[in-house]
């Protein structure tokens, strides 16, 4: 959210942005949960269905719901709304992670002083239970067995966004496409981590997670990462920034270096006039390269 930019401004640059997108052609666009208040999205889903309902082709999905502190149920019910409302564009994305914020980590597990780690190793067991809430799949006898309604719609597709072998192996085992961030700096950045995923699971999709910070000029990219970097959190970094043209041979070389069947472009820009520039000149530079997808 810029500085000085109001709630509904912020909603209307969102919905407009999603047509853009469509309107270039883009594969999707995912929004984050964050509950700190310098972040947009608390509840992605509420805004996934809107821009669902304002686009035509466009994926829409969330990067990631943070699932220890999420009820798979209401979770599983959710997504199969949004996909009864618009069929074969949604993608619900999970990860491991808890808010950073202690009060709202509180409020959410709704217990003072939550243990993260414990909230944090539950994930693999509540992926588990939300698969088995989506397909309608339930050991014989399991306490909570149940169906998510609507039932007449088949699941969305399920990401798990990682930064580590652990995240990886989990999504394999849990038939899960898998999404690997390389700007959180907990990553590694090591091609092996997608390719133990794909030996796993070869049918499944790898999306690699990339901070941008794309610019008409080097000093211009340059100003801004300085800027950037000034405010980013502790555990997020800037993977590349320069020229346009120079963001498209790294999105590019690193898309070829770990395998990934698409990119997913987290661009640093407040601006939101910047940050449209930086997506239509990216889209007008790589769109025309890259091959069909499927979902």
């Amino acid at each position: 959210m810029a500085p000085g930019r109001a709630g509904p401004a912020v909603l209307a640059d969102s919905l407009e942005l999603a047509g853009r997108l469509d309107r270039l052609g883009y594969h999707r666009l995912w929004l984050s949960e964050h509950h700190e208040s310098h972040f947009c999205w608390a509840v992605p889903e509420v805004m996934v269905a809107a821009l669902a309902q304002r686009t035509r082709a466009l994926r829409i999905g969330t990067a990631a719901v943070l699932l220890p502190v999420r009820n798979p149920l209401l979770l599983a019910e959710s997504f199969r709304v949004l996909e009864a409302l618009t069929p074969g564009r949604i993608d619900l994305g999970v990860c491991a992670a808890v808010p950073l914020d202690p009060v709202a980590l509180a409020a959410l597990a709704e217990q003072p002083g939550p243990d993260v780690a414990a909230l944090m190793a539950s994930f693999d067991g509540r992926l588990g239970v939300l698969l088995d809430y989506l397909r309608g799949r339930f050991p014989d006898g399991h306490r909570f067995a149940c169906g998510a309604t609507p039932p007449f719609v088949d699941a969305p597709p399920v990401w798990v966004m990682g930064s580590g072998p652990g995240s990886a192996a989990t999504a394999a085992a849990r038939g899960a496409h898998y999404a690997y961030s390389l700007f959180h700096k907990g990553s590694r950045q090591d091609p092996a981590v997608p390719a133990a995923y794909r030996e796993r699971r070869p049918d499944g999709r790898v999306a690699l997670a990339v901070s941008c910070i794309s610019a008409d000029t080097a000093a211009a990219a340059a100003a801004q990462r300085r800027l950037v970097e000034g405010w980013l959190r502790d555990d997020m970094r800037v993977v590349l920034s320069g020229t346009h043209d120079d963001c498209r041979e790294q999105v590019l070389a690193l898309a070829q270096r770990f395998r990934a069947d698409e990119v997913i472009l987290l661009h640093l820009w407040h601006d939101p006039a910047r940050r449209v520039d930086a997506i239509e000149a990216m889209a007008s530079l790589i769109h025309p390269l890259a091959e069909p997808v499927r979902a």
